[in-house]
């Protein structure tokens, strides 16, 4: 078992094609012929990371965001990148290509949320869900602040307690944009979920009539180390596959 085996793999699981053109997905650190020892599965690849896959003999991270995203002129000695390099660890990203794949991001989080997709707002973001309940948009907040055991959710305060959202759409990460806005207006959505929503969103959707349902980037993807640790012991059984316990929001919440 190699690195590339494990690559092949993923690759199947959710093709590198199909990532949005600014994205950085594939093996961006390390030999793709090395014997696998173990793997460790993270949202993102911090120094705690590296040092609990080297500690529990795993010499491949696979991460949902790439530990290079854009270019780079330099590297310095703070940067991630070098400890790979010098604990000898091969990183794989995962990211967009693998939010909207069969059994990724976007669905293990619509899965947690205890809803059915119906289908996808745009380019297969964007999950369609329609609710057998009406939820107020302090009640949906308050669900997804639940399911996904999280300290604090923001949600539009416009008719909190407004009782009329059965359309939902969810957005794992930083879901929401121009494409995705749109499309909810023209699909009739009552609310969004996802995560690192801008300013000029929340105007927009109170203007519109949309409700807005913030739950972080991270508490909306954190599921994915556990989504490629599952997936990946499915073929490969050989070795320790394991997702990182170190791995926390890196943000705190003062509620």
């Amino acid at each position: 078992m190699t690195v590339k085996d494990v690559l092949e793999y993923l690759k199947e699981l959710a093709p590198l094609e199909t990532a949005e053109s600014y994205d950085n997905v594939g093996l961006l650190v390390g030999d793709a012929d090395a014997e696998v020892t173990g793997v460790c599965c993270c949202v993102d690849i911090t120094h705690a990371v590296i040092n609990e896959a080297a500690e529990k003999g795993a010499n491949l991270i696979i991460s949902h965001h790439p530990v290079i995203f854009e270019g780079l002129k330099s590297i310095p000695m703070w940067n991630p990148v070098v400890e790979l390099i010098q604990k000898d660890i091969a990183a794989i990203a995962m990211h967009t290509n693998f939010d909207i794949a069969k059994n990724g991001v976007n669905e293990t989080l619509v899965e947690l949320l205890e809803f059915e997709s119906t289908g996808c707002l745009d380019r297969g973001y964007g999950a369609v869900c329609e609710m057998p309940l009406f939820f107020t948009p302090k009640g949906l907040a308050e669900h997804c602040k639940a399911k996904l055991d999280l300290d604090c959710v923001k949600f539009s305060v416009k008719d909190a307690e407004r009782k009329s959202l059965s359309r939902v759409a969810v957005c794992c990460g930083g879901g929401v944009d121009r494409d995705i806005m749109r499309s909810a207006r023209e699909n009739n959505i009552d609310a969004i979920i996802s995560g690192d929503i801008k300013h000029n969103f929340w105007i927009e959707a109170e203007n519109c009539g949309i409700t807005l349902i913030d739950a972080g980037h991270f508490g909306t993807e954190k599921a994915a180390a556990h989504s490629f640790a599952k997936l990946i012991t499915m073929r490969f059984a050989e070795v320790s596959i394991f997702s990182a316990e170190c791995e926390q929001d890196p943000c705190g919440y003062s509620c």
